[in-house]
């Protein structure tokens, strides 16, 4: 079972965890009613063909391609929290048996991916991109400046801590053990709240995700296609991917212009606002 399957777990070599109240505005102007049509548009067209095909994938399959897109990511991840320095730079990705397509992040540096994931997802870089998405939440402390406006009604309930944890190195940084759960099926719905972020804040860590992906060298425009794929599934309604308010277009035309600035930008992250 997916559920049984080791955490995967990752931390920062300097170790910064921050419990700040501040997080990182980033100058982003509002997305313009052309951009919002041209992703609608190319939503509508790819609805057209029908839902997305869901691959049959092994545990073993999902594994390697969730630990594969974490060590591609993970060192550039870890490079752009530490410049940022407002947010929880240490991460725990753990893998969840629920099939729905989407993730979540939860305390302490927790990344939840569901195996729909992987079962929708075309390629690796398809799976780099959602996590990168967590790593830009909890890297901006989107988490940790909202947790506290959360309600009991928002517990994640379907993260399953597994039994064994196993520390992936990144990529010359250095590692050290975490605390593993010992006992396979134990639930960590008492601590593991789900943030509800802002439109801002999605946008920003769209931008964040997307500048993730282009240190690390993932192809943008292969990882775009999970971005498309949610915005099949859900439509327009907002997605429930780490429960942003954004609907499907307005987070590919938030995607697409961030793509747009960072190339230009060859990279650099923009000041605060």
């Amino acid at each position: 079972m997916w559920s049984r399957l080791p955490i995967l777990a990752m931390l920062s070599g300097a170790g910064l965890v921050c419990g700040c109240a501040s997080t990182y505005p980033m100058p982003l102007p509002p997305l313009t009613p052309s951009q919002l049509n041209v992703a609608q548009q190319e939503v509508q067209a790819q609805a057209s063909e029908g839902q997305p095909f869901r691959h049959h994938v092994t545990d073993e399959e999902a594994t390697t391609v969730l630990r594969s897109a974490v060590e591609k990511i993970g060192p550039a991840a870890t490079r752009l929290c530490h410049e940022m320095a407002v947010g929880q730079c240490r991460w725990t990705i753990n893998g969840s048996q629920d099939r729905s397509l989407a993730t979540a992040v939860g305390p302490d540096g927790l990344i939840v991916i569901n195996r729909g994931i992987m079962e929708y997802a075309n390629n690796e870089e398809e799976v780099a991109v959602v996590v990168a998405y967590g790593f830009a939440h909890h890297s901006a402390n989107h988490f940790a400046a909202r947790r506290n406006k959360q309600t009991a009604g928002s517990l994640l309930g379907t993260i399953v801590i597994t039994a064994a944890s196993v520390i992936i190195p990144p990529l010359g940084m250095a590692t050290s053990l975490i605390q593993t759960a010992m006992e396979s099926g134990m639930n960590y719905a008492s601590g593991a709240l789900v943030a509800s972020y802002t439109k801002d804040q999605e946008r920003e860590s769209t931008w964040l995700a997307a500048l993730i992906l282009y240190r690390a060298g993932v192809d943008l425009d292969k990882a775009r296609g999970m971005l498309m794929t949610m915005a099949r599934v859900q439509g327009d309604k907002a997605s429930g991917m780490m429960n942003t308010q954004l609907s499907g277009p307005e987070r590919l035309a938030a995607w697409d212009e961030a793509v747009r600035q960072i190339r230009a930008s060859n990279g650099q992250l923009p000041p605060r606002a």
